[in-house]
């Protein structure tokens, strides 16, 4: 049935001109959902940092919040794996979804009438951190369920560069009503409202196949069967080779760029949250070059790792070059760079990634794989938001770039990282 649905949508997208996955209802229902969640997401990007060092002028408590978002990701993401692979992905979405919808309307109204104190940031964090937990691995875990696989790549590339998009229009849009007095609160409720968008989209996705859990995982206990999920990812020696470096990779970079760039444009260019929100834009602009690049197949000149080895040793040095410039113009260009990238690499990645994983797993190992992740970038946020007492913004950016660099240089001579394949 799913290879003669596959054939009539490719039939008809070739009469439109259009690619097959544009012609499928669940996806486009996915799109537009996943579209409207990111654009909130980065609305929330640009408000979130800026909001924080207003009612603090402490880059500690930015770092303080930045990291709070990943405590309850640690908890509970795996077991928003669990329950993505044992019951529907759609309910758990949607669950987290009106959570993030009641928290953000919380947080804009609350600053409309100057109600907001500090540590109020403290427990939104940890709260939008929850609906990330959940949201992330439900969201991941259902394009696969959705269509088939021979349309996964090109699916990926539509989605991925239709939420790029949302970098385009998000942090410019958040940083123009951050202007205003009234702005920072509302741009969290407008980031509500997308949230609002995206859970009215969830309920309507009609999954094309549900994984059927046997009736013995079905009576184990829930973090009893992220065992054979574990033990299938060590078995993999490539996946851990390459969620490793990942790791590695998000420690020295993320913290420099979530801590350091808010302040760079505060306390060397002397701007307010509106070049913030371009700097943003400028990130989310490469992103999506890099991977329209992707889809002409450029990344098929060398095999996948070698690529990414290459790409994040150039991207240390646009980060590092950030650090030698007081200019907006220029730290627009090597915004732009870092983001092209970025998006060059990461539909093969996330493609690769997905084929990968047996489908009865997904939600369980895409789980651990993303703790392993979001563990890192709060951690490096954190020790970014200390050592900026020490070291001016700049500094922070010769140091992780060159990290970068080097460290990429090094793991491209790894063995299994060669061993990625497009």
């Amino acid at each position: 049935m799913s290879k003669e649905l596959g054939l009539e949508n490719t039939a008809a997208a070739d009469h439109a001109g259009l690619p097959p996955v544009l012609l499928h209802r669940g996806f486009l229902l996915l799109l537009t959902g996943s579209f409207a969640a990111f654009l909130g997401e980065q609305l929330t990007t640009v408000a979130l940092p800026w909001l924080v060092l207003k009612l603090s002028n402490d880059s500690a408590a930015l770092g303080l919040v930045l990291a709070l978002m990943a405590v309850p990701k640690i908890f509970f993401l795996v077991v928003a794996g669990v329950l993505v692979d044992r019951h529907s992905p759609r309910a758990v979405l949607l669950c987290a979804l009106t959570g993030g919808i009641i928290l953000l309307t919380g947080v804009g109204t609350l600053l409309l009438y100057d109600m907001l104190a500090l540590w109020m940031m403290y427990l939104f964090a940890c709260g939008m951190g929850l609906v990330g937990a959940f949201a992330i691995p439900a969201r991941v875990a259902m394009l696969p369920r959705l269509i088939h696989p021979q349309q996964l790549q090109s699916a990926n590339a539509v989605l991925m560069g239709i939420t790029q998009v949302s970098l385009l229009g998000g942090p410019l849009l958040a940083g123009l009503l951050a202007t205003s007095a009234d702005g920072l609160g509302l741009v969290f409720l407008l980031n509500a409202a997308c949230f609002l968008v995206a859970a009215v989209t969830v309920p309507r996705l009609l999954p094309r196949t549900q994984p059927v859990a046997t009736a013995q995982q079905a009576d184990m206990p829930l973090l009893a069967t992220i065992v054979p999920a574990a033990k299938w990812l060590w078995s993999d020696g490539v996946l851990r080779t390459l969620i490793s470096y990942w790791a590695v990779v998000t420690l020295l970079v993320a913290g420099p760029v979530q801590v350091g760039l808010p302040l760079w444009v505060d306390r060397q260019l002397g701007g307010g949250a509106s070049a913030f929100g371009i700097l943003i834009a400028a990130n989310g602009l490469g992103q999506l070059i890099g991977i329209v690049c992707a889809g002409l197949r450029a990344r098929k000149v060398v095999h996948l790792g070698v690529a990414v080895c290459l790409i994040d040793g150039l991207t240390g040095m646009a980060v590092l070059g950030m650090g030698f410039t007081h200019v907006l113009e220029i730290g627009l260009a090597l915004m732009v760079a870092v983001g092209i990238g970025a998006g060059y690499v990461q539909v093969g990645l996330f493609t690769w990634i997905q084929r990968r994983i047996p489908t009865a797993l997904h939600g369980r190992v895409l789980s651990i794989l993303m703790l392993i992740l979001i563990t890192s970038a709060p951690l490096s946020a954190l020790i970014a938001g200390y050592l900026i007492r020490y070291v001016t913004p700049s500094q922070l950016f010769i140091y992780g770039g060159a990290a970068l660099s080097l460290f990429a240089m090094l793991m491209l001579l790894h063995p299994k990282l060669r061993q990625l394949r497009n």
